[in-house]
């Protein structure tokens, strides 16, 4: 998966710990049972025995008394859910605690790298300290509406920016507040720069990153480059190089920053559709910037790219005056 040592060991501890902790928790459960429900205790002790005899039946070539064996183990297990469920419990209270059921926190699926695993080594890989130091600082907490003017109005709409980025702001806080249950749950912001597409970008990242969503953030040139050298085999020393196409296609949040900044070409333009469509077919978010206009967009890639961003995407222009000027002159 491109992981160094040292992320390889990070995210193993975390498995391990995940595995430890919720062991703990089991325990802990086990003696509150024993001492609320004494009955339970001695079911344990009845199950185990069973089981002993059933393998030592199993050793034997016994079938039948095996089969009548498992059949008393049901037994006493149906017996113990419902002594919990009689005593305010869940009926799968003594289960085995996992956060991940699917590969009881192994991280891996006959053989396979599990979902959760997978969402792991793209937080090793792209949740780098400089993001988190960009998101800490660009987040909804720190959004300022006073850059974004009354006085400035767009000639077609009659809406001002402020109007504008008001409903633009509401309807990111929405979507991220909803994202596990929305349909269409992709994002492209245009505008002219300076306009804060990036900083609205980021303060979706940092919400969804918060809540556990795999997020990968590139800018259209790295995007570029990274499906080149995974296309043609390339090897690439970065941290933006070790990702697979798998995961690329994969992540819950693909973020294409600044589409437009590439070197445009037939590839470009082959890659860029491949990946948007894949991910929409497979119901997975891309949000994407651009300094261009929806006409530019046209122009500048194929009218099928053009067809599923304008058809399937949330899309919102974003006016007003250039606000890294504005902050320059605060």
């Amino acid at each position: 998966m491109g992981l160094t040592r040292e992320q390889f060991d990070i995210i193993y501890n975390k498995y391990n710990n995940r595995r430890l902790d919720n062991s703990i928790k089991q325990d802990k459960r086990l003696k509150e049972i024993y001492e609320k429900i004494p009955q339970i205790k001695d079911c344990d002790l009845k199950i185990s025995s069973l089981a002993v005899n059933a393998a030592r039946s199993a050793l034997n070539g016994d079938t039948s008394l095996k089969d009548n064996l498992k059949e008393d183990i049901a037994n006493v297990s149906n017996q113990k859910k419902a002594l919990l469920m009689a005593n305010g419990y869940q009926s799968d209270y003594l289960e085995p605690i996992y956060d991940c059921p699917i590969c009881k926190d192994t991280g891996f699926v006959n053989g396979q790298p599990c979902e959760c695993l997978q969402k792991e080594v793209i937080k090793s890989l792209y949740t780098t300290e400089e993001l988190n130091d960009i998101l800490q600082k660009e987040n909804f907490s720190t959004f300022n509406f006073d850059l974004y003017s009354n006085n400035f109005v767009d000639e077609v709409t009659g809406v001002t920016a402020l109007d504008n980025i008001k409903d633009v702001v509401t309807f990111c806080k929405e979507f991220v507040d909803n994202f596990d249950n929305i349909d269409n749950n992709s994002i492209l912001f245009y505008g002219r720069a300076g306009s804060g597409k990036t900083f609205l970008i980021n303060c979706i990242a940092n919400e969804l990153i918060n809540k556990s969503h795999t997020v990968l953030y590139l800018t259209a040139v790295s995007f570029f480059d990274l499906l080149s050298k995974i296309t043609f085999n390339q090897k690439e020393s970065s941290a933006f190089g070790q990702i697979t196409k798998h995961e690329l296609l994969q992540c819950d949040v693909l973020i294409i920053d600044d589409l437009g900044s590439e070197m445009a070409n037939s590839f470009t333009n082959s890659a860029l559709f491949d990946c948007l469509n894949y991910r929409l077919i497979h119901h997975k978010s891309t949000i994407i910037s651009t300094n261009f206009s929806l006409s530019d967009l046209n122009e500048v890639y194929t009218d099928r790219t053009f067809s599923r961003i304008l058809g399937n995407y949330n899309t919102f222009k974003i006016f007003g005056d250039d606000i890294r000027i504005k902050k320059f002159i605060n």
